[in-house]
């Protein structure tokens, strides 16, 4: 009882200090990584979201893309960063599995990282150069059968949700392609633009300026509905591919050890700007869906991405560096 007592005088005590604390964060600008290149669904949401956040908190969100490693040498970035709420990352939930992909990382998302809140959602969308000379999903498939060793599909990282749903769509349509390595959507986005590959599996939200300009030919999103964003689009279960399901789902990321109050009062900030019904349309116009959470139930949906994929992840045997 008189340890309880002594607890809770000292929250009391401490309450006042850390309001203090939280109303004078930040004095200074914001780092937020994108662990991606340029060009990237990730880019595309966090820059809009970047400046209504420097509206609510007074500060810039500073953007610094750093690529390469399937997102690890941005994430490590932020995990050795110091832990004062003025280093930030956004990254997709699908970082939840990597320690089932990866044999050795330099970080531990659920020992590092707090997630301060989910963002958003784009779905996942099957898209070819217009020169392939398929005009949907099932004439791809066909092609592919015909000419197995002719067409490349752009990896934009190994073990990306793009990949995986790549890897389903190939084992459940029973076809085989070339695949070339990029260091990010970006550039494997550019190759598929300029016909040096074929095929790629991007975010809605990276590409739909794309298909409403027909320099890229939209098959099919890898999702159980259609798309309020893209209603045209069939999906892959339409198609004759149920199984084939892969979204993005992005959610903003601090240091572990940040001060709760710190957590507290960016949480806040992301609520608000993402209820702004400017950010909202410029994102639904580019194929995003706004899905703001809490903490708690940003790392619920963390360790569910994780069991999600676990089964997955074992069928297609991938074991990476």
């Amino acid at each position: 009882m008189q340890r309880r007592a002594m607890l809770a005088g000292l929250a009391a005590a401490t309450a006042p200090f850390m309001a203090a604390r939280a109303q004078s964060w930040p004095t200074r600008p914001i780092r937020l990584i994108i662990p991606y290149p340029p060009g990237g669904a990730t880019d595309t949401l966090a820059r809009p979201f970047a400046e209504r956040m420097r509206a609510r908190l007074g500060q810039p969100l500073v953007i610094e893309n750093r690529g390469g490693a399937a997102t690890s040498i941005g994430m490590e970035a932020a995990a050795r960063a110091a832990p004062d709420g003025y280093t930030l990352v956004v990254n997709a939930d699908n970082v939840a599995y990597f320690p089932l992909l990866y044999r050795r990382l330099p970080y531990d998302l659920f020992r590092d990282f707090v997630a301060v809140s989910n963002l958003a959602a784009t779905p996942l969308v099957l898209g070819i150069n217009p020169r392939v000379p398929a005009r949907d999903l099932h004439e791809f498939v066909a092609l592919l059968r015909r000419e197995p060793d002719r067409w490349a599909f752009a990896n934009p990282s190994l073990g990306a949700p793009h990949h995986l749903g790549f890897e389903l769509f190939a084992r459940e349509a029973g076809v085989r392609m070339l695949q070339v390595e990029y260091r990010g959507g970006g550039p494997a986005l550019n190759d598929v633009l300029a016909g040096h590959v074929h095929l790629g599996v991007f975010s809605l939200g990276a590409v739909s300026q794309h298909f409403q300009a027909g320099t890229l030919r939209p098959l099919a999103i890898l999702s159980p509905r259609r798309s309020g964003a893209a209603p045209d689009i069939p999906t892959t279960a339409e198609m004759g591919l149920p199984r084939v399901l892969s979204d993005l789902n992005f959610m903003l990321f601090a240091p572990s050890a940040v001060p709760r109050d710190i957590v507290t009062a960016l949480h806040a900030a992301v609520a608000e700007s993402m209820a702004d019904p400017a950010l909202r349309e410029t994102l639904g116009r580019a194929g995003f869906d706004i899905s703001t959470s809490t903490p708690e139930e940003a790392a619920a949906r963390l360790r569910a991405e994780r069991e999600r994929w676990a089964p997955v992840l074992t069928g297609l045997n991938l074991n990476l560096e």
